[in-house]
């Protein structure tokens, strides 16, 4: 299948060059000129991958992909910054709001374009991973085998200090682990020192787990207590949720130390040390 990439660049000239380059590769590419344009397209053609130039009129790149990881079509979408700003400063402000990619204008082709396949094959990879269907003799008997099975049964399969159980009040509002620190109070993050910006949903969703630190928590019960009753079926963005936590706040975040898979029951958050 054809894969789709949005481009939103509001220079003419470089938006031209970036449509048939890319159409050249045999991408589908739609294009827009500024941020407000794109997200509109991103949310009616749900693409692939966007590149996107961060200095445009009115809506900037910045404040479309926070729009766009906040919309729970969109925020698993690639998305590339593809722009002139190219301090350190910039780029990790690009990726901490969630981009998966930054590079530099002026750009050349190999690099563009291998950058490109990178992110669809990362995108192809995450699909596979949580949309991969279920049969529906699995599925039955899974729940056959639910129905069967106590919460304290399961508890016993845990690891050894890990347990099931409903969310506590957040006593403290500030809690460190190893070298990420977070003020739920202040809405404030630093990871080794440097202060990361978490998106609302994404503060929230971690307050959750830390509410339940070293408890797991099954995933509609995230999805409920998060998005609310209707979202309890919608695991898909929560996975793209708890990867790009793990993006911002983990040392590895291939290897997590902080928010662990417990394969079969849900996420856990590993206990923190509270300070306040």
């Amino acid at each position: 299948m054809t894969k789709k990439i949005l481009v939103m660049e509001d220079e003419y000239s470089i938006l031209i060059n970036l449509v048939y380059l890319l159409e050249a590769e045999g991408y589908e590419v739609i294009s827009a000129q500024d941020g407000a344009a794109g997200i509109n397209l991103a949310k009616q053609h749900l693409p692939d991958l966007i590149i996107s130039d961060i200095m445009m009129p009115g809506v900037n790149g910045y404040q479309a992909l926070e729009a766009l990881r906040k919309d729970p079509a969109t925020v698993g979408i690639q998305f590339i910054f593809l722009s002139a700003k190219s301090t350190p400063e910039n780029m990790r402000e690009g990726m901490q709001l969630g981009a998966d990619d930054y590079i530099c204008k002026p750009f050349n082709r190999e690099e563009l374009l291998g950058a490109v396949a990178a992110r669809l094959q990362r995108h192809a990879t995450l699909r596979a991973s949580i949309l991969t269907p279920i049969s529906n003799e699995l599925f039955s008997a899974a729940s056959s085998i639910k129905n069967l099975i106590t919460l304290q049964e399961m508890s016993q399969t845990l690891p050894h200090g890990v347990s099931f159980g409903e969310p506590t009040a957040l006593d403290h509002s500030k809690i460190i682990c190893g070298n990420f620190e977070i003020d739920f109070e202040e809405k404030t993050a630093l990871v080794d020192g440097h202060k990361v910006k978490l998106l609302p949903k994404q503060l929230e969703l971690l307050r959750y787990l830390v509410q339940n630190a070293d408890k797991v928590v099954a995933h509609k019960d995230i999805l409920r207590n998060v998005w609310g009753h209707k979202h309890e079926k919608e695991t898909q963005y929560l996975h793209v949720y708890i990867n790009q936590l793990r993006q911002k706040i983990e040392p590895d975040p291939a290897n997590p130390r902080y928010i662990l898979t417990e394969r079969g029951f849900g996420y856990r958050f590993a206990e923190p040390t509270v300070t306040a």
